[in-house]
């Protein structure tokens, strides 16, 4: 507590001249430059330790490039790059425009995220800026901001956008690239010198990214465990493990893309699709006989296709006593975790039917 308050202090006493470098740091604001970072470190920690970070970084992404067309003005929201990505068109659901290709950025962005190199980034990038004098005195979070703010001015593109995650990578702020935090803020590109209106909601805005990227992480790994539970439960699990395994990298799936990547006609992808719904890992969410679609429960709640429980929330189900069955059962749900994310690789998706 007593090194944070010393934190707090010397970012106030730093006061940036209007049009350079950084926002002024007013008690409030330099409280949420402390919020926003401490939020990031979280997410970058549990990340690192999580046995879902495949599957949760592959959906984060999904949600960053969504914030990163809205902040281009793309009428859209999250479910629809979902939809787009996982090649499956949701009833009801408006159409994108026919005159544009807002993913056409999509996946050179993820490629570059599971890059190994560091610099694979840094150095495809058109425009480079070195920072001026006295930015060191900065927090390493505004140094990354001030990198958007420089690139989004400097590039009308969605990729200064989606280079967020990148900066904050750069600068130290987290390990590697948490892709649910691309974003910014559009006063950045719009004015040439930032206000400090303009600063608060870009670090409440990314303060906001990273809580709810760790929510969804605790909600993923949850889906994990009671997936495990489920096939143990199973007298004969068949196919199951390997649907629920697909549903942690591909949240929205319907019979025909089952069956297209397990191997199975449609009538058996139909039947279990079914069985996950019944044992509460699926919602369907489109229940025409020949446009069915189903969605991992744990997003259902977040984008409004199911009703959150109320009341107090039941306690998780104690862990599994250790037994070797269970184990190699354990240990084969995981072998195919690993088999689906690299069938899946660096797949799009295109438009198909359910």
């Amino acid at each position: 507590m007593t090194k944070t308050r010393f934190k707090l202090k010397e970012y106030m006493a730093i006061t940036a001249p209007r049009g350079q470098f950084g926002p002024e740091y007013s008690p409030r604001l330099a409280t949420s430059v402390a919020a926003c970072a401490s939020a990031i470190s979280r997410l970058d920690a549990r990340i690192l330790v999580s046995s879902v970070a495949p599957a949760w970084r592959r959906r984060a992404a999904w949600a960053g490039y969504a914030k990163a067309l809205q902040l281009q003005s793309v009428e859209i929201d999250e479910i629809d790059v979902f939809s787009w990505i996982c090649g499956l068109k949701i009833p009801g659901r408006p159409s994108l425009s026919s005159t544009l290709n807002p993913f056409e950025d999509f996946l050179p962005w993820q490629i570059a995220l599971n890059d190994p190199d560091p610099f694979a980034w840094r150095d495809a990038r058109p425009i480079a800026s070195s920072e001026p004098a006295g930015a060191a005195d900065h927090p390493v979070l505004v140094r990354a901001l001030e990198q958007l703010r420089r690139d989004c001015r400097l590039d009308r593109s969605i990729i200064p956008w989606l280079g967020l995650p990148f900066a904050l990578r750069d600068a130290g702020a987290c390990a590697t690239p948490l892709p649910c935090l691309a974003g910014g803020v559009k006063g950045f590109r719009l004015r040439k010198t930032a206000e400090q209106s303009d600063w608060a909601a870009v670090l409440n805005s990314l303060e906001s990214a990273a809580r709810t990227g760790l929510e969804r992480l605790h909600d993923l790994e949850r889906v994990y465990r009671d997936a495990q539970r489920a096939i143990v439960a199973e007298y004969r699990p068949g196919a199951l493990p390997r649907l629920l395994a697909l549903t942690c990298f591909q949240p929205l799936l319907g019979p025909q893309s089952v069956a297209d990547r397990l191997g199975l006609s449609v009538a058996g992808a139909s039947k279990l699709l079914e069985r996950a719904a019944n044992i509460g890992l699926l919602v369907e969410i489109v229940e025409r006989r020949s446009w069915r679609l189903f969605l991992s429960a744990d997003l259902a709640v977040a984008f409004g296709f199911a009703q959150p429980k109320r009341g107090r929330p039941r306690s998780e189900p104690p862990p599994l006593p250790a037994d070797r069955a269970i184990a190699e059962v354990f240990d084969d749900f995981d072998r195919q975790m690993a088999e689906i994310d690299a069938l899946l690789g660096h797949h799009t998706g295109t438009p198909a039917s359910p």
